[in-house]
């Protein structure tokens, strides 16, 4: 069964909306902790509010980082045309390795959804998955180096 790339995109932009209206809950009550009257340091060695700001600032920058990925998917084209397609950002790839697998390549990666009984896993350039994928056509083979040792994979598609 092939997939659809637009319910792949379509699936992996609600989760990160899903995440996104999480994490931002989550902040809520971080940037709450840090500067309810409660918190107030009760001695040199309280760091209640100290780390309650550090938590509430990670979380700004993850929230952040969420939300310029929340803007490419909705600018993100899908109906690209699919002869002489090469892996970029933005790609839908079949791999054959140790077993089939399906990867999307995103600016940053993380995170995975099943669509149409497929797990389909977010990765980034950057990863080494990615980094052996790049510019990459169905029919060519690569290696990645990873902890488990050298792994071999074929591409199979590119959506």
């Amino acid at each position: 069964m092939s997939l659809c790339k637009d319910d792949v995109v379509r699936a992996l932009h609600q989760a990160l909306r899903e995440e996104l209206d999480a994490i931002e809950r989550v902040a809520a009550m971080a940037r709450d902790e840090a500067t309810n009257s409660e918190t107030k340091a009760e001695g040199k060695y309280d760091t209640r509010a100290t780390e309650a700001s550090y938590l509430a600032r990670g979380q700004a920058w993850r929230i952040a980082e969420l939300r310029r990925l929340d803007a490419w998917y909705a600018r993100l084209e899908v109906n690209r045309p699919l002869e002489g397609i090469r892996v970029h950002v933005g790609t839908l790839v079949e791999l054959e390795g140790e077993r089939q697998d399906w990867v999307f390549l995103a600016p940053s990666g993380g995170g995975s959804v099943e669509v149409d009984g497929h797990r389909i896993r977010v990765i980034s350039l950057s990863s080494p998955l990615g980094k052996g994928l790049a510019d990459l056509e169905p029919g060519d083979a690569f290696e990645v180096d990873s902890p488990r040792g050298l792994l071999e994979y074929e591409v199979l598609r590119v959506l």
